[in-house]
């Protein structure tokens, strides 16, 4: 049996890395904005593309429309988003932000700033440089690995 250093790949260290980051970053949002890094997702997505369905929204942000839901409804409950009804189909909800959660964008960046500061800590700009490019390199060839495999 080949053994394989799982610890030392770049998949497992970029996973793992992600996970750190998204963990402290959920931590950060929670205590100084009052938002989560999922409300965050949405909100972000929806800075981007305003007026996207639940289906849009959770296919942009990789969930399932029925985990989306929940989130939605919290931050409905919260003023942060509004649901409308699509003018060409009633069955069909449009998500908006509200102007209470357009008022929390720059907060939350404020916040993802201040983390980036810390994590960031001890690494050149040229260091951050490099590790961008590899990654870039590293998404591209997966994609073509993915298109090659169809």
């Amino acid at each position: 049996m080949t053994k394989y250093d799982f610890e030392n790949s770049v998949g497992f260290i970029v996973n793992n890395t992600a996970k750190a980051f998204q963990k402290a970053l959920d931590a950060e949002l929670r205590k100084n904005v009052g938002v989560t890094i999922s409300q965050w997702r949405v909100i972000s997505t929806l800075v981007r593309q305003s007026g996207l369905t639940q289906k849009e929204i959770a296919d942009k942000v990789g969930i399932e429309g029925s985990t989306l839901v929940p989130i939605i409804d919290k931050m409905e409950e919260n003023g942060l988003v509004e649901r409308k009804s699509d003018s060409k189909d009633r069955r069909i909800n449009r998500i908006f932000l509200t102007k209470k959660s357009e008022a929390t964008v720059d907060s939350i960046t404020d916040v993802a700033l201040e983390l980036r500061k810390i994590i960031y800590k001890g690494l050149s700009q040229e260091k951050l440089e490099s590790v961008n490019a590899v990654l870039r390199t590293i998404i591209n060839n997966s994609s073509k690995a993915i298109d090659d495999s169809k």
